[in-house]
């Protein structure tokens, strides 16, 4: 028999150019071998297919460190493995923690990129700090982080997302929902092409706060940057104060 046939035969694959399929009872023994299987951007559903119950073998392939190649597939596990949980489950800091979580728990003494991205519910807690993209696309749950960096909470649905500490900049891109909560300052252009939602922090704003933003509501108690609510077309914009070419829309707390 070649060897072509008896890949085939092993894997009942029929013809060329098919992605590997695995019997019924077969063993996902690493990230590589399910990669090979769904490919290296599968969707969810396809990774939860070949996912067995078994919680020991779950835990090896989260354990392994996915890398660039593998940090989709390596998301989805760990928010299938928080499903499965009745506990807490506690994650190193990798990207794509929490992808398209959408119950349970996940704990992080701190985080990398793009965690709780597409998430639907559950919990996210984050220790320390995290890095870009924290809660993008973000659609339900909630997500509490000592700080972030940029593009946190980005095109945002629904939700509640709380920062503890200072975020970056970009804070609520694009939000069309959702509840944005900041105890301490954020950088320029928070809520920029906002729609929806609604953003409130404690401390300063930066530059261009409101920047487009067609709805929702903004609330800063400390200062906003210049050009607040610049060229906006909605919504409402309040903060303890304004520098020069704010909107004359906008509104100063008392």
């Amino acid at each position: 028999m070649k060897l072509s046939s008896l890949m085939d035969s092993a894997y009942l694959k029929k013809g060329p150019g098919r992605r590997l399929k695995t019997r019924e009872g077969d063993m996902i023994f690493s990230l590589e071998d399910l990669a090979d299987r769904v490919g290296n951007k599968p969707s969810r559903d396809a990774v939860k297919e070949l996912i067995p119950e078994d919680r020991t073998q779950v835990d090896l392939l989260i354990s392994t460190d996915p890398g660039k190649r593998y940090a989709l597939i390596w998301g989805y596990l760990t928010s299938l493995a928080a499903e499965r949980s009745t506990a807490p489950l506690v994650l190193p800091s990798r990207d794509y923690v929490g992808l398209e979580l959408r119950r349970g728990t996940i704990i992080l003494a701190e985080a990398r990129d793009h965690v709780g991205e597409k998430m639907s519910g559950g919990r996210i807690v984050v220790q320390g700090k995290a890095g870009d993209y924290l809660g993008q696309e973000m659609q339900g749950g909630r997500i509490i982080a000592r700080g972030c960096r940029d593009y946190a909470f980005r095109n945002m649905r629904d939700g509640f997302g709380v920062v503890l500490g200072d975020a970056g900049k970009f804070l609520g891109l694009g939000n069309s929902g959702g509840r944005i909560a900041v105890r301490g300052s954020c950088k320029e252009r928070a809520g920029w092409l906002m729609r929806s939602g609604s953003l409130n922090v404690l401390g300063d704003a930066g530059e261009y706060l409101g920047l487009l933003m067609s709805g929702g509501r903004i609330r800063v108690k400390g200062i906003a940057g210049r050009r607040a609510g610049w060229r906006k077309k909605g919504g409402s914009i309040a903060a303890g104060g304004f520098g020069p070419e704010a909107a004359i829309d906008v509104i100063e707390l008392e």
